[in-house]
């Protein structure tokens, strides 16, 4: 799988949140994002 860079723009107090869940479940968020992302995909496919 070839990965790429991602520059996007969230609201900070969620990204802050959401890379403390991330460190305390020992998860890369760039790896959750992704697996989200694919759930997302999955889910709305038509």
């Amino acid at each position: 799988m070839t990965k790429i860079s991602l520059n996007i723009t969230v609201d900070k107090e969620v990204l802050d949140t959401f890379k403390k869940i991330c460190e305390k479940n020992d998860i890369k968020v760039s790896t959750k994002i992704n697996t989200l992302m694919k759930e997302w995909i999955e889910k709305n496919r038509k």
